[in-house]
């Protein structure tokens, strides 16, 4: 295998998940209509992303010595990852049970099990020994704690530091300071900014966001994506100024991962050389087109169509 160019921290679990009408209130049982068993977790779905995007891309993090620790490595491994930090320790792996309505919504809790065993130190010293990747991605499944420091290590072999702060907590000190690029939901930029004083509507129109981002970035300290579900996303650089990728209007049956897929996009058509405009652009449609099938991982592009991704940054 050749020498990975991303590398990707985070959570792999096998995702359980129920369709139906809609999700059941407090106290209410709900019949579902289809079930399916998939693989999940937002670490290894970004991963799985870039590598369909044609990127070589090494993965960290953790499975249990249980029936589904077995089927997270090969089902990883089939995707052409680079395997060396996912370890297997004693206990169970993790689990999402997921509720995806008619709609296309849908409710997750996760169980992290084996992920939950990281630690700060062992990220720190996985990131150093991936010393020749240019891009390291992670998101908040595992603690901050872990990611601050697979962040610090990367910062100091020089990779581009991506972070997706879901799901959503306050965040410990240090986070952004070692971040190149956040991306982040509405939801979650709006908490963000709170936090750092900034008391902002995210939920407004692309025009109104790409005229509020620069200051946004500018206190944070990085460059930002706010992601905007079926609208598509706005980005911001200092040296570029703001950006808006808008989505094509499709039929959405399973948004479950799509955030994932659009993470992973974004960062490997980047890592091909691709401007981040066009990055966006790229990401935005190959996350529209994930959100027309059921599933997480199953339903992101194959790498015989990441082509017509890479022809849709090319042109921005």
């Amino acid at each position: 295998m050749n020498t990975p160019d991303i590398v990707v921290l985070g959570n792999a679990n096998v995702d359980l998940t129920t369709y139906m009408e809609h999700a059941p209130a407090e106290g209410e049982t709900v019949i579902g209509h289809d079930f399916s068993i998939g693989m999940g977790g937002k670490g290894a779905n970004q991963a799985v992303a870039a590598a369909r995007a044609g990127s070589e891309v090494a993965f960290i993090g953790r499975r249990g010595d249980d029936s589904f620790g077995d089927m997270i490595h090969s089902a990883l491994s089939a995707e052409g990852l680079h395997l060396e930090h996912l370890v297997q320790v004693p206990g169970p792996s993790g689990n999402a049970t997921i509720y995806v309505e008619d709609s296309g919504a849908n409710r997750i809790a996760v169980f992290l099990g084996a992920s939950a065993t990281m630690t700060a130190d062992s990220a720190s010293d996985a990131v150093a020994s991936l010393s020749g990747a240019r891009y390291f991605v992670s998101q908040f499944e595992v603690k901050q704690e872990i990611v601050l420091a697979g962040l610090r290590a990367a910062g100091d072999h020089g990779m581009i530091r991506v972070l997706n702060t879901a799901p959503y907590a306050p965040l410990i000190p240090g986070i952004t300071a070692n971040t190149d690029w956040l991306i982040a939901n509405e939801v979650e930029m709006e908490g963000i900014l709170a936090e750092a004083g900034i008391d902002a509507t995210v939920d407004a129109s692309p025009a109104e966001l790409e005229s509020s981002i620069p200051q946004w970035s500018a206190a944070l300290g990085c460059n930002l994506v706010v992601t905007l579900g079926s609208k598509g996303a706005v980005g911001f650089a200092p040296d570029d100024g703001a950006f808006f990728a808008e989505a094509p209007v499709v039929s959405a049956v399973d948004t479950v991962g799509a955030g994932d897929c659009f993470v992973g996009y974004f960062v490997s058509l980047m890592s091909h050389g691709h401007h981040w405009q066009g990055a966006l652009q790229g990401a935005v449609s190959a996350a529209s087109e994930s959100v027309q099938k059921p599933g997480a991982q199953s339903s992101y592009p194959s790498r015989t169509d990441a082509e017509k991704f890479r022809a849709v940054a090319s042109r921005n």
